[in-house]
Protein backbone atom coordinates (compact mmCIF):
# COMPACT_ATOMS: atom_id res chain seq x y z
CA UNK A 1 0.00 0.00 0.00
CA UNK A 2 1.31 3.29 -1.06
CA UNK A 3 2.36 5.41 1.66
CA UNK A 4 0.19 8.87 1.48
CA UNK A 5 2.82 10.67 4.04
CA UNK A 6 5.70 9.74 2.18
CA UNK A 7 7.84 12.59 0.90
CA UNK A 8 10.56 12.18 -1.86
CA UNK A 9 13.31 14.19 -2.17
CA UNK A 10 15.80 15.69 -5.04
CA UNK A 11 19.31 16.97 -3.80
CA UNK A 12 20.97 19.78 -6.63
CA UNK A 13 24.43 19.58 -6.45
CA UNK A 14 26.69 17.26 -4.53
CA UNK A 15 29.15 18.70 -2.44
CA UNK A 16 30.25 17.94 0.73
CA UNK A 17 27.26 19.98 2.76
CA UNK A 18 24.82 17.62 0.41
CA UNK A 19 26.18 14.86 2.25
CA UNK A 20 24.93 16.16 5.47
CA UNK A 21 21.43 16.50 3.30
CA UNK A 22 21.40 13.11 2.51
CA UNK A 23 22.18 11.90 5.75
CA UNK A 24 19.33 14.16 7.71
CA UNK A 25 16.92 12.75 4.92
CA UNK A 26 17.76 9.23 5.71
CA UNK A 27 16.95 10.00 9.20
CA UNK A 28 13.48 11.34 8.60
CA UNK A 29 10.47 8.71 8.67
CA UNK A 30 8.71 8.79 5.63
CA UNK A 31 11.27 11.05 3.68
CA UNK A 32 13.20 9.36 0.98
CA UNK A 33 16.50 10.27 -1.71
CA UNK A 34 15.21 9.69 -4.92
CA UNK A 35 17.59 11.43 -7.16
CA UNK A 36 20.38 13.54 -7.73
CA UNK A 37 21.87 16.56 -9.76
CA UNK A 38 25.40 17.63 -10.08
CA UNK A 39 27.37 19.61 -12.69
CA UNK A 40 29.51 17.02 -13.17
CA UNK A 41 27.40 14.23 -13.92
CA UNK A 42 30.46 11.83 -12.53
CA UNK A 43 30.28 12.99 -9.35
CA UNK A 44 26.57 12.91 -9.18
CA UNK A 45 26.96 9.00 -10.17
CA UNK A 46 29.44 8.48 -7.48
CA UNK A 47 26.72 10.20 -4.84
CA UNK A 48 23.91 8.52 -6.34
CA UNK A 49 25.77 4.95 -6.05
CA UNK A 50 26.55 5.94 -2.19
CA UNK A 51 22.63 6.50 -1.47
CA UNK A 52 20.92 4.31 -3.82
CA UNK A 53 19.00 6.85 -5.70
CA UNK A 54 18.89 8.00 -9.60
CA UNK A 55 21.52 10.38 -10.92
CA UNK A 56 20.46 12.93 -13.06
CA UNK A 57 22.87 14.34 -16.05
CA UNK A 58 20.35 17.84 -16.05
CA UNK A 59 18.55 19.91 -13.65
CA UNK A 60 15.68 19.87 -16.13
CA UNK A 61 15.35 16.11 -16.05
CA UNK A 62 15.57 16.29 -11.75
CA UNK A 63 12.68 18.50 -11.54
CA UNK A 64 10.97 16.70 -14.53
CA UNK A 65 10.32 14.17 -12.19
CA UNK A 66 7.01 13.49 -11.12
CA UNK A 67 7.85 11.31 -7.85
CA UNK A 68 10.17 14.05 -6.45
CA UNK A 69 8.28 16.38 -3.79
CA UNK A 70 10.94 18.62 -2.52
CA UNK A 71 14.49 19.76 -3.79
CA UNK A 72 17.44 20.56 -1.96
CA UNK A 73 19.59 23.15 -3.13
CA UNK A 74 22.99 22.39 -2.12
CA UNK A 75 25.19 24.36 -4.52
CA UNK A 76 26.91 28.01 -4.61
CA UNK A 77 25.39 31.12 -3.00
CA UNK A 78 25.55 32.24 -6.36
CA UNK A 79 23.47 29.91 -8.12
CA UNK A 80 20.83 29.55 -5.55
CA UNK A 81 18.48 31.91 -6.78
CA UNK A 82 18.43 30.65 -10.39
CA UNK A 83 17.51 27.32 -9.01
CA UNK A 84 14.84 28.54 -7.18
CA UNK A 85 12.69 29.94 -9.65
CA UNK A 86 13.67 27.25 -11.99
CA UNK A 87 11.95 24.25 -9.11
CA UNK A 88 9.30 26.96 -8.03
CA UNK A 89 7.85 26.91 -11.60
CA UNK A 90 8.40 22.65 -11.40
CA UNK A 91 5.94 23.19 -8.47
CA UNK A 92 8.17 21.49 -6.54
CA UNK A 93 8.62 22.75 -3.15
CA UNK A 94 12.18 23.60 -1.74
CA UNK A 95 14.55 23.37 1.26
CA UNK A 96 18.20 26.14 0.43
CA UNK A 97 21.18 26.44 2.35
CA UNK A 98 22.11 29.89 3.04
CA UNK A 99 21.82 32.30 1.63
CA UNK A 100 18.64 32.13 -0.28
CA UNK A 101 20.30 34.70 -3.09
CA UNK A 102 23.09 37.25 -2.70
CA UNK A 103 21.61 40.32 -4.54
CA UNK A 104 18.09 41.94 -3.74
CA UNK A 105 17.14 41.88 -7.57
CA UNK A 106 17.84 37.81 -7.00
CA UNK A 107 15.78 37.99 -3.91
CA UNK A 108 12.97 39.84 -5.66
CA UNK A 109 12.65 37.13 -8.59
CA UNK A 110 13.10 34.18 -6.27
CA UNK A 111 10.43 35.31 -3.45
CA UNK A 112 8.54 36.46 -6.56
CA UNK A 113 8.26 32.64 -8.26
CA UNK A 114 8.00 31.29 -4.98
CA UNK A 115 4.60 33.07 -4.11
CA UNK A 116 3.17 32.86 -7.86
CA UNK A 117 3.81 29.16 -7.84
CA UNK A 118 2.54 28.61 -4.13
CA UNK A 119 5.26 26.40 -3.01
CA UNK A 120 6.54 26.18 -0.14
CA UNK A 121 10.15 26.87 0.98
CA UNK A 122 12.58 26.27 4.15
CA UNK A 123 15.75 28.59 3.83
CA UNK A 124 18.35 26.53 6.16
CA UNK A 125 19.14 28.40 9.29
CA UNK A 126 19.03 24.93 11.61
CA UNK A 127 20.70 26.83 14.50
CA UNK A 128 16.68 28.54 15.03
CA UNK A 129 15.43 24.65 16.03
CA UNK A 130 18.06 23.97 18.96
CA UNK A 131 16.41 24.02 22.19
CA UNK A 132 18.71 27.05 23.51
CA UNK A 133 17.69 29.48 20.93
CA UNK A 134 14.09 28.62 21.45
CA UNK A 135 14.40 28.92 25.31
CA UNK A 136 15.78 32.30 24.49
CA UNK A 137 13.03 33.49 22.35
CA UNK A 138 10.56 32.15 25.07
CA UNK A 139 12.15 34.20 27.34
CA UNK A 140 12.23 37.08 25.11
CA UNK A 141 8.50 37.13 24.36
CA UNK A 142 7.30 35.91 27.80
CA UNK A 143 9.16 39.41 29.30
CA UNK A 144 11.10 37.39 31.31
CA UNK A 145 13.60 39.45 29.93
CA UNK A 146 12.59 42.24 30.63
CA UNK A 147 13.14 45.27 27.95
CA UNK A 148 15.74 44.49 25.76
CA UNK A 149 18.42 46.44 25.53
CA UNK A 150 21.65 44.81 24.14
CA UNK A 151 22.19 41.86 21.47
CA UNK A 152 25.18 41.25 20.30
CA UNK A 153 26.39 38.28 17.88
CA UNK A 154 30.19 37.81 17.64
CA UNK A 155 31.77 35.11 15.51
CA UNK A 156 35.66 34.91 15.18
CA UNK A 157 36.28 31.99 13.24
CA UNK A 158 39.38 30.69 10.86
CA UNK A 159 39.46 29.75 7.15
CA UNK A 160 42.31 29.06 5.62
CA UNK A 161 44.01 30.70 2.43
CA UNK A 162 43.66 26.90 0.81
CA UNK A 163 39.78 26.65 1.77
CA UNK A 164 39.13 30.01 -0.41
CA UNK A 165 41.43 28.68 -3.36
CA UNK A 166 39.12 25.27 -3.52
CA UNK A 167 36.22 25.01 -5.57
CA UNK A 168 37.02 28.50 -7.32
CA UNK A 169 33.78 30.24 -5.83
CA UNK A 170 34.16 31.30 -2.47
CA UNK A 171 35.59 34.39 -2.09
CA UNK A 172 34.34 36.16 -4.92
CA UNK A 173 30.94 38.53 -4.98
CA UNK A 174 29.69 36.32 -8.12
CA UNK A 175 29.50 33.07 -6.46
CA UNK A 176 29.53 33.56 -2.51
CA UNK A 177 27.88 36.65 -2.83
CA UNK A 178 29.95 38.16 -0.16
CA UNK A 179 32.87 37.04 2.96
CA UNK A 180 32.78 36.55 6.81
CA UNK A 181 28.99 37.99 6.62
CA UNK A 182 27.27 36.84 4.20
CA UNK A 183 28.69 33.05 4.36
CA UNK A 184 29.93 32.07 7.64
CA UNK A 185 28.20 35.07 9.90
CA UNK A 186 24.53 34.99 8.08
CA UNK A 187 23.72 32.36 10.91
CA UNK A 188 23.94 34.38 13.19
CA UNK A 189 22.73 37.13 11.82
CA UNK A 190 19.34 35.50 11.47
CA UNK A 191 19.50 34.31 15.23
CA UNK A 192 19.74 37.89 16.94
CA UNK A 193 17.10 39.34 14.38
CA UNK A 194 14.82 36.21 14.95
CA UNK A 195 15.28 36.88 18.64
CA UNK A 196 15.15 40.81 18.98
CA UNK A 197 12.83 40.73 16.04
CA UNK A 198 14.03 42.83 13.03
CA UNK A 199 17.04 45.19 12.30
CA UNK A 200 16.28 48.67 11.71
CA UNK A 201 20.04 50.37 10.93
CA UNK A 202 23.52 49.19 10.20
CA UNK A 203 26.46 50.97 10.28
CA UNK A 204 29.13 48.29 9.15
CA UNK A 205 33.05 48.50 8.59
CA UNK A 206 33.94 45.90 6.40
CA UNK A 207 37.42 44.86 5.03
CA UNK A 208 39.71 42.39 3.74
CA UNK A 209 42.50 42.09 6.39
CA UNK A 210 44.27 39.02 5.94
CA UNK A 211 43.02 36.52 2.36
CA UNK A 212 43.88 37.15 -1.45
CA UNK A 213 39.97 37.35 -1.91
CA UNK A 214 37.38 39.68 -3.13
CA UNK A 215 35.38 40.05 -0.03
CA UNK A 216 35.29 40.77 3.51
CA UNK A 217 36.90 38.35 5.69
CA UNK A 218 36.56 40.74 8.37
CA UNK A 219 33.62 42.93 9.41
CA UNK A 220 32.05 45.56 12.46
CA UNK A 221 28.76 46.63 12.75
CA UNK A 222 26.89 48.40 15.01
CA UNK A 223 23.23 47.79 14.91
CA UNK A 224 19.54 49.26 16.20
CA UNK A 225 16.80 46.84 16.27
CA UNK A 226 13.34 47.73 15.67
CA UNK A 227 12.45 47.36 19.56
CA UNK A 228 15.39 49.83 20.25
CA UNK A 229 17.71 48.03 21.32
CA UNK A 230 21.54 48.09 20.28
CA UNK A 231 24.06 45.44 19.71
CA UNK A 232 27.41 44.66 17.59
CA UNK A 233 27.76 42.29 15.37
CA UNK A 234 31.34 41.10 14.79
CA UNK A 235 32.14 38.25 11.97
CA UNK A 236 36.03 37.01 11.03
CA UNK A 237 37.18 33.80 9.24
CA UNK A 238 41.10 35.17 10.25
CA UNK A 239 40.84 34.49 13.73
CA UNK A 240 43.26 31.62 13.89
CA UNK A 241 42.43 28.91 15.38
CA UNK A 242 38.65 29.84 15.47
CA UNK A 243 36.08 29.88 18.28
CA UNK A 244 32.86 29.36 19.13
CA UNK A 245 30.33 31.74 17.76
CA UNK A 246 28.45 33.86 20.81
CA UNK A 247 25.10 35.77 21.07
CA UNK A 248 24.74 37.76 24.16
CA UNK A 249 21.31 39.52 25.23
CA UNK A 250 20.96 41.38 28.17
CA UNK A 251 17.40 42.89 29.26
CA UNK A 252 16.60 44.72 31.77
CA UNK A 253 16.02 41.61 33.93
CA UNK A 254 19.41 39.97 32.94
CA UNK A 255 21.31 38.24 30.44
CA UNK A 256 21.70 34.82 28.50
CA UNK A 257 24.49 33.69 26.55
CA UNK A 258 24.59 31.37 24.14
CA UNK A 259 27.57 30.06 22.75
CA UNK A 260 26.69 27.93 19.16
CA UNK A 261 24.10 25.51 20.46
CA UNK A 262 24.63 26.05 24.39
CA UNK A 263 23.35 27.89 26.91
CA UNK A 264 26.74 28.93 28.44
CA UNK A 265 24.89 32.12 30.83
CA UNK A 266 21.67 32.07 32.07
CA UNK A 267 21.46 35.28 34.19
CA UNK A 268 17.86 36.18 34.77
CA UNK A 269 15.82 36.82 37.73
CA UNK A 270 13.88 33.38 37.20
CA UNK A 271 17.12 31.54 37.09
CA UNK A 272 16.96 27.84 35.84
CA UNK A 273 19.13 25.59 35.71
CA UNK A 274 21.38 24.99 32.93
CA UNK A 275 22.27 21.57 31.47
CA UNK A 276 25.70 21.15 31.26
CA UNK A 277 26.12 19.78 27.53
CA UNK A 278 28.44 19.39 24.71
CA UNK A 279 27.95 21.31 21.82
CA UNK A 280 27.08 19.71 18.52
CA UNK A 281 29.17 22.55 16.65
CA UNK A 282 32.29 23.04 16.22
CA UNK A 283 32.69 25.19 13.28
CA UNK A 284 35.36 27.31 14.20
CA UNK A 285 38.05 26.03 12.26
CA UNK A 286 36.26 23.49 10.61
CA UNK A 287 33.09 24.27 8.14
CA UNK A 288 31.31 20.65 8.28
CA UNK A 289 32.39 20.13 11.97
CA UNK A 290 28.01 19.68 13.06
CA UNK A 291 25.57 17.52 13.55
CA UNK A 292 22.45 16.56 10.60
CA UNK A 293 20.22 16.92 13.65
CA UNK A 294 19.00 20.09 13.17
CA UNK A 295 19.01 20.18 9.33
CA UNK A 296 17.11 16.82 10.10
CA UNK A 297 14.70 18.97 12.27
CA UNK A 298 13.97 21.35 9.83
CA UNK A 299 13.48 19.56 6.75
CA UNK A 300 10.24 17.76 9.30
CA UNK A 301 9.04 21.67 9.96
CA UNK A 302 9.08 21.88 5.87
CA UNK A 303 6.94 18.36 5.81
CA UNK A 304 5.17 19.24 8.32
CA UNK A 305 3.97 22.79 6.74
CA UNK A 306 3.56 20.57 3.18
CA UNK A 307 1.13 18.46 5.46
CA UNK A 308 -1.16 21.04 7.05
CA UNK A 309 -0.56 23.48 4.37
CA UNK A 310 1.22 26.35 6.92
CA UNK A 311 4.47 28.28 6.33
CA UNK A 312 7.38 26.38 7.66
CA UNK A 313 9.38 28.20 10.59
CA UNK A 314 11.77 29.87 7.95
CA UNK A 315 9.92 30.70 4.73
CA UNK A 316 11.57 32.27 2.05
CA UNK A 317 10.17 35.99 3.96
CA UNK A 318 12.10 34.76 6.81
CA UNK A 319 15.11 33.83 4.75
CA UNK A 320 15.53 37.18 3.02
CA UNK A 321 15.79 39.38 6.58
CA UNK A 322 19.37 38.15 7.32
CA UNK A 323 20.40 39.19 3.38
CA UNK A 324 19.13 42.13 3.90
CA UNK A 325 20.71 43.44 6.88
CA UNK A 326 23.87 42.22 5.24
CA UNK A 327 23.09 44.01 2.08
CA UNK A 328 22.50 47.05 3.91
CA UNK A 329 26.10 46.64 5.97
CA UNK A 330 27.93 46.43 2.48
CA UNK A 331 26.39 49.56 1.36
CA UNK A 332 26.91 51.23 4.27
CA UNK A 333 30.70 50.36 4.74
CA UNK A 334 31.19 51.59 1.14
CA UNK A 335 29.56 55.13 1.60
CA UNK A 336 30.50 55.60 5.66
CA UNK A 337 26.91 56.11 6.66
CA UNK A 338 24.39 54.12 8.53
CA UNK A 339 22.17 52.71 6.59
CA UNK A 340 18.43 52.47 7.94
CA UNK A 341 16.15 49.12 6.86
CA UNK A 342 13.30 49.37 8.61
Amino acid sequence: MENANLKNFGLIGCGAIAKLHAKAICNIENARLVGVYDYSYEFAQRFASEHNCIAYKTLEELLECAEIDIVNICTPSGLHAEQIIKAANAKKHIIVEKPMAITKEQLDAAIESIDRNNVKVEVVSQLRFTPAIQKLKTAIESGAMGKILFADFKMKYYRSAEYYKKGGWRGTWKMDGGGALMNQGIHGIDLVQYLIGGVKSVYADCRTLAREIEVEDTANILVEYGNGAIGVIQCTTVAEPGYPRTIEVTGTKGTVIIKEDVIERWDLEESQEIECKTSLFNSGSDPMAFSEKFHEMQFMDLIEAINKNKQPLVDHNEGRKPVEIILASYKSSKIGKRVELL
